[in-house]
């Protein structure tokens, strides 16, 4: 399966799930729970788009499961600026990169897993210093 196809089943899946997939040079990599779009930027190679994709998906899939922590729960009643807020919003990142690899996996969509764990640690990292720094 080429990443265009893989690109073109995730679609689906998200057509399936009530969900529109966005891709401009202007995306933001992100999912917005109301408008049901995810925002996927194409200024990337179409790897990293597919594994982006996978993540944002991930998303769609924390918010419509009542088996882990509740975030929304979370981030709904703290300030974006407390620790609490901060804390939770890294842990739905974490389920999110976890559940879009499964996904991939459910779905047959082949990962490079050294590519894959590449773009999770650089996001991650990104998410532990907002977590960490209250400047950022």
């Amino acid at each position: 399966m080429t990443h265009e196809e893989a690109i073109g089943c995730l679609e689906y899946w998200a057509y399936m799930k009530g969900y529109c997939i966005d891709f401009s040079c202007n995306g933001d990599d992100s999912v917005d729970r109301e408008s049901k779009i995810i925002s996927i930027n194409t200024t990337r190679s179409v790897e990293t788009q597919l594994y982006t994709l996978l993540h944002e998906c991930g998303h769609v899939l924390v918010y419509g499961s009542d088996k882990i922590v509740n975030v929304k729960e979370v981030t709904d009643n703290y300030s974006e600026k407390s620790n609490m807020y901060r804390v939770f919003t890294v842990i739905e990142e974490v389920e999110a990169w976890k559940r879009g690899l499964s996904l991939a996996n459910r779905l047959g969509i082949p990962v490079d897993k050294g590519k894959w764990n590449r773009d999770v640690a650089r996001a991650l990292k990104l998410y532990m210093r907002w977590c960490l720094d209250p400047k950022f």
